[in-house]
């Protein structure tokens, strides 16, 4: 069994592992510099822990020399505050190593990254913008390296975000916000705007609502009506999770007046009316919704907008579902699975929240027979899952609560 799947699987281990890991390495460094720890302040505190990480076993860690046991990545991760689950996402990255590059002038890293994530080369990207943190780094200080730092960082962490690391993406945000009071404000703004998308997808709406609202400010004095539309987006989601169907619809349609006015992003335009459709037919406005629903979903297809495709036809299922046509539902699901699985970057939480339904809906015919098979997809799906969203809750208090009652199918 590989470090990662032992990390997932939560197993201990005695002793170091074989092997090494320079990416590993480089990511504790980054840890214990951010945290100001020396080498034998973490000693200390995983003494304290009652686990002995000598300082030269450290190092040995953090030169990529050897890789730490499951024993001690787990008094790491309480060290530096973290989810163990995150060194898993750290080797898992290891498979784009091969694709960082050796050299390369800041700019055109940082454009070569951003042409790598249009295409959605997310891991490869992120590599790109990894190297042009190290190079801003090397800069002489100023304002002019502190800003390409900030930019570099918010770069990885959205495309760690899309890579479903989101804890790594945390980290790399609120690096930034330790030298917000250096950076411009637009900086700010669009750091603290990736935070609460980012801690609304980690279940946390009071926190993602706070920083939404900070954004939103900022997005008004720099007048940037493009980050200004992204707020509102996200605070109408929140309103959304929370049942305030009104509110939510409201903010949904402010939005999406506000990137039709500036030629804003088709693609974005294309998720919020999914968005708004889909609150729409939870408020009890089924036609409307549905027919909101079918335009955006007939845009999406045509400028091959794969997440707003596959988000689309889930929602119509759902809607299909309220309305007691469980074949049309059923076969909206599958397409929707076809978009969310397409690639080498699966929407692994469009997938979850399929097979959610498909449960649920085995489970209102009695048929136990797919109420297993869906179950076990949903095991599967939940284990590569970090963001949060109320049937994800749903089906964790599930399993706690019946533990043991199924044999997942292999």
């Amino acid at each position: 069994m590989s470090l990662g799947n032992l990390v997932r699987a939560g197993k201990p281990r005695a002793a170091e592992t074989s092997g090494s890991s320079s990416r590993l390495g480089t990511y504790l460094r980054r840890l214990r510099e951010g945290y100001g720890y020396t080498l034998r302040k973490v000693e200390e505190r995983a003494d304290i822990l009652g686990e002995s990480i000598d300082n030269s076993q450290l190092s040995r860690f953090e030169k990529g020399k050897a890789v730490p046991s499951f024993d001690k990545l787990r008094a790491l991760a309480r060290i530096f505050n973290i989810p163990v689950q995150t060194f898993s996402d750290v080797l898992d990255l290891e498979e784009y190593e091969p694709f960082k590059p050796s050299r390369g002038d800041y700019d055109e890293l940082i454009s070569a990254g951003a042409g790598l994530v249009s295409r959605g080369e997310f891991g490869r990207a992120y590599v790109y913008y990894e190297r042009a943190l190290e190079v801003a780094a090397d800069r002489a200080a100023g304002a002019e390296r502190d800003e390409a730092i900030a930019d570099s960082r918010w770069r990885m962490a959205t495309t760690l975000k899309r890579l479903g690391k989101l804890s790594m993406a945390e980290h790399e945000l609120r690096e930034i916000l330790k030298e917000c009071k250096r950076l411009v404000p637009r900086t700010r703004m669009r750091t603290l705007l990736q935070l609460s998308y980012l801690y609304r997808e980690l279940g946390d709406l009071l926190l993602s609502s706070i920083l939404a609202k900070e954004a939103l400010t900022l997005s008004r004095e720099v007048q940037d009506p493009t980050t200004e539309a992204g707020v509102l987006n996200t605070m109408a989601n929140i309103a959304h999770a929370e049942d305030d169907f009104a509110a939510a619809v409201e903010a949904y349609g402010q939005c999406l007046r506000l990137l039709r006015s500036i030629g804003g992003s088709r693609e974005m335009e294309a998720i919020v009316s999914v968005n708004l459709g889909g609150c729409m037919v939870q408020a009890g406005q089924t036609a409307k919704g549905m027919d909101l629903l079918r335009r955006a979903l007939s845009d999406a297809r045509k400028n091959g907008y794969r997440r707003a495709s596959a988000l689309a036809l889930t929602r119509l299922g759902e809607a299909f579902r309220e309305q007691g046509d469980a074949k049309q539902a059923m076969t909206s699901f599958s397409e929707s699975d076809v978009f969310a699985a397409r690639g080498n970057n699966c929407y692994h939480d469009i997938l979850f929240l399929n097979a959610y339904r498909r449960w649920e809906m085995a489970r209102s015919e009695e048929n136990g027979t797919r109420e297993k098979i869906a179950f076990g997809r949903l095991r599967h799906l939940r284990s590569l899952l970090q963001r949060r969203f109320p049937e994800v809750d749903a089906f964790d208090a599930h399993v706690d609560c019946y533990r043991g009652r199924y044999e997942v199918a292999e």
